[in-house]
């Protein structure tokens, strides 16, 4: 399922979970355009969508067909175990979501040949992991079930075909969907998944709108999270119809290099292999995927079928929230059937299904591996005219409502236009390869750029960022008064800089920039933009970071130079200043979950520790007032996930001051102890220099943590 934070799926950046076993998404992401293709004809399809095909009417079939391998009709009065599994927990998705899953019938069951997922509102606890194999519990508000072929049945290539009958409210967020059970590109989303049908708030009214209706279909690809991407298109059915109200037939057909979606027979969407792409870590270093890869016939997928409440989608757009009032609902599934092509089963190839009005979505174009040098002082020239090398156009459109595009513009050439239609979503001008390292600019650089608003709803804003990877950017609101007329804007890069990030904490360093220009109105407007630069001098270059013989992190203060940051994925972690005793101000953490982790973030870094890494040693005082039974505390350097090094930190009696060594050697050496994600810390580019993640619940202390030179 999507993720729908501004460009990374939700997960745990440094924990096993997040790393091991992300199952739904979802922050970078970009979506395809909206197809609203309600005067579509269906096309004529061999695959009949009311009972399958037998394999006696494939044999006499001279022509190609999708012959059925595979299916569930719900006739029975239980669910059939040997073709379904249940996930149990209550983990949230990794999106936040709002929903345990169990295995109870009240959540999930077979009656008039149908199955139900029903979703309501009742208080759960359970086990706060993927698989459910975490002592670590957490208490949720509703209740639904997810089901799943894993380890029973998989596949590589076919037509999926699923008829159901939808949700509606806000708050709801039913998927039909695939993942890999066994691929050799890593972890999500370098290895994939497929979104045969998702909604969100099917029906909802927000400020006067049409109901809504669109049902969505995506694929998630690209590098392991945060690095992942994703695209896709959305559908309305012919004469506003809404998927709510009756039963509909969506489905895929996915051969070698090619997806297609489909809903009723009408064929809505394509994506090809040009516009996907796999990059996974291997011994600890980022390769290419081969073309193809990871919806290839290297890759097993399994089917997956649930209602999720609430999380980062659908408790974030239409009306926002949870609507308690709406529950209990339910998914009513017909059936589930699977075919493969008569003519090559082993590449799903020769029985497509094409349509005419299908949109073509463009996708993402595989990114260099390795930072792309660009332009430095005095001037670095983004777009005039054409978009300059080693940056690509890109955009964050998970609803469909943002498009871009060079449009001619009298007197200038060709311009950068963005339309807007909805609330969410951006358009920016990406670095081609790695986060590439600005810090060559002085602060007093400026950024510089022309502009023309042609047209905006009421009181809509324009923001423009400069990004380190959400939710670490900079942003100003630019004046939008005078319609139609062209303007030129300037702000410092220091200035921008310092503004941080007006939508969620966070705040870009020049040091690692992902995104060079980020356009984001809060709501529709048609905006163009032409010369868009950065024009100063060169930067006096950046102090070495933390000098021998001692360098104190913190002790009553945090370090200039450093930020305390937190990722806090669940709402799991705090951290706050506080008075103990003869300590004085100390630095305390409290977790109640499993997810998260807080850290002193390098601000204008990353720091160069190498001068540390014969003698150095990282030391602190610790006093742990209450734990979890099962809670360890791994303390780490990190680099950018997953090259980051840790050390379980064994814990002491509670209410005792302990101090804490650890060679700086010793601690890069011992690497990254998430088995799914080799990786070690590189001391030569270090971006959070003390990283504090426990694995469970605790409130802990921390005091005098430093760096000293051993003797």
């Amino acid at each position: 399922m999507k993720n729908h934070a501004y460009g990374f799926k939700p997960a745990l950046s440094y924990s096993l979970l997040g790393a091991v076993l992300l199952g739904l998404i979802g922050c970078g992401g970009s979506g395809g355009g909206s197809n609203n293709n309600s005067s579509a004809q269906a096309s004529s399809m061999v695959v009949s969508s009311s009972a399958p095909m037998s394999s006696s009417s494939v044999a006499s079939s001279a022509a190609p067909t999708w012959e059925l391998v595979w299916s569930d009709e719900f006739n029975g009065t239980t669910i059939d175990t040997s073709k379904w599994g249940y996930e149990k927990n209550c983990w949230g998705g990794g999106n936040n979501e709002q929903q345990c899953y169990t295995d109870r019938p009240v959540n999930s069951f077979v009656a008039d040949g149908a199955l139900t997922i029903l979703a309501q509102r009742e208080d759960f606890t359970g086990s706060d992991s993927p698989e459910g194999e975490s002592p670590t519990t957490k208490t949720l508000p509703y209740t639904s079930a997810r089901l799943r072929t894993k380890n029973i049945k998989e596949w590589t290539f076919g037509r999926f075909e699923i008829r159901a009958k939808l949700p509606a409210g806000q708050g709801t967020w039913p998927a039909i969907w695939m993942l890999p059970t066994n691929s050799p590109y890593g972890t999500w989303a370098s290895s994939g998944e497929i979104d045969i049908m998702e909604a969100v708030n099917l029906k909802v009214v927000t400020n006067g709108s049409a109901p809504e209706a669109h049902v969505h279909g995506t694929l998630h690809f690209g590098r392991n999270w945060p690095g992942n991407v994703n695209s896709g298109a959305d559908y309305l059915l012919p004469n506003n119809a809404n998927p709510a109200d009756d039963f509909h037939t969506y489905a895929v057909e996915w051969e070698e290099g090619e997806i297609r979606w489909y809903v009723d027979d009408v064929h809505f969407a394509t994506q090809r292999e040009a516009g996907w792409y796999g990059q996974y870590v291997q011994d600890g270093v980022l390769k290419d995927a081969p073309v193809g890869a990871p919806f290839d016939r290297f890759s097993k997928f399994h089917l997956l079928l649930n209602l999720a409440v609430g999380g980062n989608w659908a408790g974030n757009v239409n009306n926002k929230g949870v609507d308690e009032s709406v529950f209990p609902q339910k998914m009513l599934v017909d059936f589930v059937r699977v075919y493969q092509c008569s003519a090559s089963p082993s590449t799903g190839k020769g029985c497509a299904t094409i349509g005419a009005n299908a949109e073509i979505v463009a996708g993402h174009q595989r990114p260099v591996i390795g930072a792309v040098k660009l332009p430095g002082p005095p001037l670095f020239t983004m777009f005039d005219n054409d978009l300059a090398g080693g940056l690509s156009f890109d955009s964050y459109n998970p609803d469909g409502v943002i498009s871009h595009s060079e449009i001619a513009e009298s007197g200038r050439g060709d311009v950068w236009n963005i339309i807007k239609t909805g609330a969410n979503g951006n358009a920016y001008f990406k670095v081609a390869g790695d986060p590439t390292d600005m810090r060559g600019w002085s602060g007093d650089s400026e950024l510089i750029f022309d502009y023309k608003v042609n047209s905006k709803a009421d009181g809509a804003k324009l923001l423009v960022k400069l990004d380190s990877g959400w939710p670490a950017v900079s942003d100003v609101s630019v004046p939008v008064a005078d319609l139609g007329v062209w303007k030129e804007y300037r702000i410092t890069l220091a200035d921008l800089l310092d503004n941080g990030n007006s939508l969620a904490s966070g705040k870009a360093t020049l040091a690692s920039i992902v995104n060079t220009f980020v356009v984001d109105p809060s709501a529709a407007m048609n905006v163009s933009f032409d010369n868009v630069r950065i024009e100063g001098k060169a930067s006096s270059g950046v102090d070495e970071f933390a000098k021998l013989p001692l360098f104190t992190l913190y002790d009553s203060s945090i370090a200039s130079g450093l930020q305390v940051q937190s990722y806090n994925p669940s709402g799991h972690i705090t951290s706050s200043e506080v008075d103990d005793g003869a300590h004085g101000k100390v630095f305390k953490v409290v977790k109640t979950g499993a997810d998260g982790n807080v850290f002193f973030n390098v601000i204008n870094g990353p720091a160069n520790l190498n001068h540390w890494s014969a003698k150095g040693e990282l030391v602190f005082d610790f006093k742990v007032n209450s734990k979890a039974a099962d809670t360890k505390l791994l303390i780490k350097m990190d680099s950018g996930w997953p090259n980051v090094s840790d050390v379980t930190v064994s814990l002491p009696a509670d209410g005792v001051w302990t101090e804490y060594r650890i060679g700086v050697a010793d601690l890069i050496d011992n690497g990254n102890s998430v088995s799914c994600c080799p990786g070690i810390a590189k001391l030569n580019a270090i971006t959070n220099l003390f990283v504090v993640e426990p694995s469970g619940a605790i409130d802990v202390v921390f005091d005098n943590v430093r760096l000293v030179e051993k003797q």
